[in-house]
C-alpha cells in the first residue's frame, strides 16, 4: 500500500487517501518516514530527491510502500532513510524569512517531485 508522509498541504489536498501530513520540518518528516520503515515500509522515493537541499525548502514529501503481510526491515530503505536524517542533520538550519510566493513555489516543486515518484 502506498502512503506518502509530507508536511506540504498541496500533496495532502491531491492526494488525500495516500497522504500522512506531518505537522513538522523536514526532520520530523524524515523521522516519521524512518519510523514506517522500522514497521516494515520500504522507500518508493528517495528523501533526498531534487535539487533544492532539505536545509532550504520548508517542505518534503517521501513515498513508502508500507508492507503488509509478513513483515521484514527492508535494510537499504533504512540506510537511506537514516543517511538522509544525517546529512540534513549536517546542514545549518536556514533561519530565512520567506514570501508566500517562495512557500509556493516550493510547495510546488516538491509536490512535482512526489508526482515523479509515483
Amino acid at each position: 500500500m502506498l502512503m506518502i508522509f509530507s508536511n506540504n498541504p498541496v500533496v495532502s489536498d491531491k492526494y488525500p487517501k495516500l497522504t500522512r501530513l506531518a505537522d513538522s520540518d523536514v526532520h520530523g518528516v524524515f523521522a516519521a518516514v524512518r519510523d514506517a520503515v522500522h514497521k516494515g515500509a520500504r522507500l518508493v522515493s528517495h528523501p533526498l530527491s531534487g535539487s533544492v537541499k532539505p536545509n532550504e525548502s520548508p517542505y518534503k514529501s517521501v513515498a513508502v510502500d508500507i508492507v503488509t503481510g509478513e513483515w521484514a526491515l527492508d535494510f537499504k530503505s533504512l540506510q537511506i532513510i537514516e543517511d538522509a536524517i544525517t546529512t540534513l542533520a549536517k546542514l545549518p538550519r536556514k533561519h530565512r524569512e520567506y514570501t508566500a510566493q517562495m512557500l509556493e513555489d516550493f510547495r510546488v516543486i516538491d509536490l512535482d517531485l512526489i508526482e515523479s515518484a509515483l
